[in-house]
């Protein structure tokens, strides 16, 4: 697992400097389209620091999360997952694939949307629920609060792989839920560093603000799709996994052109690639 996640990190890296022009153009067109989802996120981060202020804090910060997780749901986000997609998979793909994009997935994101985004609220009351039991139902309702926390992660760890599903292969609502829910149950540490590595470029788009409106959302992008298909290459045959044994087999392995060949050193000497 560790040499998936050493790949994804470089591919991931590589893919965005390659594109780091059209992640600029491309994250200032789904800001300008997701007014009415950012006017979302700033209510409910409003709302959650009120439930903060009064002492609620579990579900204050949850609330606020959940404000800044349904903009990476929206039908604008997923017409930039399905650019991002193309860099990722290494195809060229221009910024005005956006709208086409948008038009295609844009009833499917919005039955995406709308899961994810209720589903995480009503997580969440349920837990602030269970917390302020009183009594001899403190214990109880402390486990059941618990129990809704798993509950979240796990609705967040579908959601990184979702819409990477949902643009790759053209699924169903469905069938992009059901291929997320087996890649995450099957390698939960991976997927639990994919969702980190978004959740930390996120925090640092929406605590400079500027980040978020120019660059950081389309990062997460190439992100999780990259690292969706950098994972899906674990379920190859195996044939073509193995190391090669015979001299046929070795020189077959030595024509084939490697993915990304660039280390991090060619980031500062590119005239040595």
């Amino acid at each position: 697992m560790h040499g998936f996640m050493g790949q994804m990190a470089k591919k991931s890296f590589w893919n965005a400097y390659d594109h780091l022009g059209g992640c600029i153009l491309l994250n200032l067109l789904w800001a300008l389209l997701s007014l009415p989802w950012l006017g979302l996120a700033l209510l409910l981060m409003t709302i959650g620091w009120d439930q903060i202020i009064a002492g609620r804090l579990l579900l204050g910060i949850w609330v606020a999360v959940v404000g800044v997780q349904q903009l990476m749901v929206s039908p604008v986000s997923a017409a930039l997952w399905a650019v991002t997609a193309r860099w990722a998979h290494y195809q060229g793909a221009a910024v005005r694939e956006f709208f086409p994009a948008l038009k295609k997935y844009f009833a499917r994101s919005i039955g995406l949307w709308l899961l994810f985004t209720l589903g995480a609220l009503l997580l969440a009351l349920n837990a602030s629920f269970y917390q302020r039991l009183p009594g001899k139902l403190a214990i109880p309702g402390a486990f059941a609060s618990g129990l809704m926390g798993w509950a979240y992660l796990f609705l967040a760890l579908l959601q990184v792989y979702t819409f990477p599903f949902l643009v790759l292969e053209d699924m169903s609502i469905r069938g992009s839920l059901r291929r997320s829910a087996l890649v995450t149950l099957d390698n939960m540490g991976y997927s639990l560093s994919l969702l980190l590595l978004a959740g930390a470029i996120l925090l640092i788009g929406v605590v400079s603000v500027a980040g978020l409106a120019f660059v950081c959302v389309a990062l997460v992008g190439v992100l999780t799709n990259t690292g969706l298909r950098q994972i899906l290459k674990k379920y190859e045959p195996r044939r073509e996994r193995e190391k090669p044994k015979t001299w046929a087999e070795i020189r077959e392995a030595q024509n084939k052109v490697e993915e990304e060949s660039r280390g991090w050193r060619d980031l500062f000497k590119p005239w040595e690639h």
